[in-house]
């Protein structure tokens, strides 16, 4: 295990076990066939190098999410967030069990546009990832690269 300190997260992660269980689930990760889904596999290769050096300190692959939503968006750009799971657990950070507050923490800044928060609770943690384990949010802007429009457009 390694540990790792991001702003108010103290985490200790089983960086080999995380990539070597990203790397054994080939893609593609994101099976959904909305026009976000497909806009972040074409454009989550645009990531800064901050963001992607993150990711792979951690042993994640930032192509293979476990989930996506998206919210925002503009003719050029998408905002959405999406989560990841780790193998490993929270040492300082965490919310507290049953609370209100899912991010007590707040979201730490990698990159304009992209931060992460993290939990314990996992949500649609597969059967087979390691445990223990946490989920990473991540809240990110990519390009809108489709031909289409971009159908996340506020009104």
């Amino acid at each position: 295990m390694t540990e790792f300190v991001f702003g108010p997260y103290r985490l200790e992660v089983d960086v080999e076990a995380t990539r070597a269980y990203y790397a054994a689930h080939p893609l593609p990760a994101v099976t959904c066939d909305c026009a976000g889904c497909r806009n972040f596999v074409k454009a989550v290769g645009s990531l800064p190098q901050p963001v992607r050096d993150f990711f792979d300190q951690l042993g994640l692959d930032p192509e293979k999410p476990h989930e996506l939503c998206y919210y925002d968006g503009t003719p050029e750009t998408l905002c959405g967030d999406g989560w990841y799971h780790l193998v490993g657990r929270i040492l300082e950070g965490d919310s507290e069990p049953q609370g209100r507050e899912v991010f007590p923490f707040g979201w730490y800044a990698l990159a304009e546009g992209d931060s992460v928060a993290f939990k314990t609770g996992c949500e649609h943690l597969p059967e087979d990832f390691p445990r223990p384990c946490f989920q990473m949010e991540f809240d990110h802007v990519l390009p809108w690269v489709l031909e289409e429009p971009d159908p996340y457009i506020s009104k």
